[in-house]
This record gives C-alpha cells, structure tokens and sequence, in this order.
C-alpha cells in the first residue's frame, strides 16, 4: 500500500507549531476503472467464463463495495402519539441492477454477448453453487450472485429484427442479480 505524506505549516497569531498525524484510507475510484467485469459460471465445462463486451452505463447498489447499510426504522403507537426508533441494518443479500443504454437507433450491446447473458440467466447452477461476478472495474473483489432478471425494453426480451440481423440489440438491457456472499 502507497503511503501519501503531506506537511502544511500554517501561521495564527503567535500560537506555537502544533503537529498532527492523520490516517486516510482511500477508496479506489479511477484504478482500473477500464478493466471489464466478468461472470463466472461453475459449470465451466458448458459455460465459458463471460467477460462483457463493455461495462454497464449505469448500476445501483455498487460502488467499490455493495451499499447493503440500510437504516431500519420501527414506529411504535402509543396511547398519546407514535413513537419512532431507528437503528443500523444489514441487508446480506442486496440486489444489483446493471444497464446498457440505448434507444431506438443505437445499440447498447452486440446479441452475441446478449445470448451469453440470456444462456447464464437461463442456465443457474444446479448443484448449489453460484455465479461468480468479479466488477474489476470497481474493486479486486469477487461476489457470488444469483441472477433474478434479464430484459431488454422493459418487461419482455423485445428484439428488432433489422438490428438483430446486424448483431446488434436495440434499447436498453437491464440485468438484474443478488449478491449472496463475496467470494
């Protein structure tokens, strides 16, 4: 881990020189920020890890870590009034959304690696493991996760036919997963 080291001197009335040592960590934010994240089905023999073609443009509940603090909050009726109480929790198993961006005339992903997504959404593991998502762009951390949704356009997997012919997916692709447990 790089040390960083900074001295300021700075001068109030005629007060003397007062020195302070401070410890800061710091969070990674551009390290890596143009590696690709992957996932990584158990079955390797039927399923080729599945490095994406490129990140997501948006995702929720995931910077460096999973956001998974959620503040608990109880009301309790009383006679006279409610009474509110509040405390820290822990939510283990947070759920993830990635986004590819399109529209109408441009694509957010090729259908080759759409039908890879689609095959490990269609495919979970039947032996009781999970899928292993590693965000490299984001952290060195790997997570196991059961992926919930797959869509394109909303609801339903809605494909354009021309778009489709030229290996391209029209529209927004959402994925949606939980994190289970880091790996």
């Amino acid at each position: 881990m790089a040390i960083i080291q900074t001295q300021t001197t700075v001068t109030i009335g005629d007060a003397t020189a007062v020195t302070t040592t401070a410890d800061l960590t710091l969070q990674p934010s551009v390290a890596g920020s143009l590696a690709l994240r992957c996932l990584v089905h158990p079955d390797t023999a039927s399923f080729a890890p599945l490095t994406y073609e490129q990140n997501p443009d948006e995702w929720t509940n995931f910077d460096v870590n999973p956001m998974v603090k959620r503040p608990r909050i109880g009301v309790l009726q009383t006679l006279e009034d409610n009474k509110f109480t509040g405390w820290q929790g822990f939510s283990k198993d947070v759920a993830v959304t990635e986004i590819w961006r399109g529209s109408d005339s441009e694509g957010s992903m090729t259908a080759d690696f759409f039908r890879q997504l689609h095959a490990y959404y269609e495919n979970p593991p039947l032996t009781g493991g999970f899928i292993q998502w590693q965000p490299k762009d984001r952290t060195a951390t790997s997570y196991n996760v059961v992926i919930e949704g797959l869509t394109v356009n909303g609801a339903q997997i809605r494909f354009n036919y021309i778009a489709l012919r030229n290996n391209c997916i029209i529209g927004d692709v959402t994925l949606r997963f939980r994190i289970v447990s880091t790996v």
